[in-house]
């Protein structure tokens, strides 16, 4: 399993202008992307989520899910982003083929004041036996978790996690 880690809040976008920052009114959340991304916000029965893609036409071509989950008052507590770390983990392996899930990093820290988890997988999708990376984060907010998953071939993490990384640093929330 890969070690916890910390992480540190970095200036990546030294190329603005190149980006394009989005903003939904559903999930109250703002995140800056490359060119050629797109939004899509969605109102569940649960929680409102926003999906960002860059469709190239292909199974898993590169998309990014955030959802914010009101959590009761009763249940709330100053580690709810860890645990929805965990569910996220325990749900992806069972939807794997591939078990245990390959752990390539797992990461604790901040954003934008916010304590949060990063945890970075591989796994084989069980009915196309596509290899896939999963980049996922959550985030601890009053009342509420933010979590963000975003997927990928294997074979385009190595160009997508920078983008990835790059995007989580500039969430804020309206």
């Amino acid at each position: 399993m890969a070690k916890l880690s910390r992480f540190k809040t970095m200036d990546i976008f030294n190329n603005s202008e190149h980006k394009l920052q989005f903003s939904s009114k559903k999930t109250g959340i703002s995140i800056t992307l490359p060119i050629g991304w797109y939004q899509e916000s969605k109102e569940d029965a649960d929680s409102p989520s926003d999906i960002y893609f860059q469709s190239l036409g292909e199974p898993y071509s590169p998309y990014i899910t955030i959802k914010v989950i009101q959590i009761p008052e009763i249940e709330y507590h100053e580690n709810s982003y860890q645990e929805l770390s965990e569910i996220i983990l325990k749900e992806q392996a069972e939807y794997s083929s591939w078990k245990p899930l390959e752990m390539l990093e797992q990461r604790l820290g901040n954003i934008n004041h916010h304590p949060a988890r990063i945890d970075i997988f591989n796994f084989i999708e069980k009915e196309t036996k596509i290899p896939v990376t999963q980049y996922q984060l959550t985030l601890q907010l009053d009342r509420a978790v933010c979590g963000l998953v975003a997927i990928m071939k294997t074979e385009d993490k190595d160009r997508y996690l920078p983008v990835f990384n790059e995007a989580v640093q500039t969430i804020k929330f309206n």
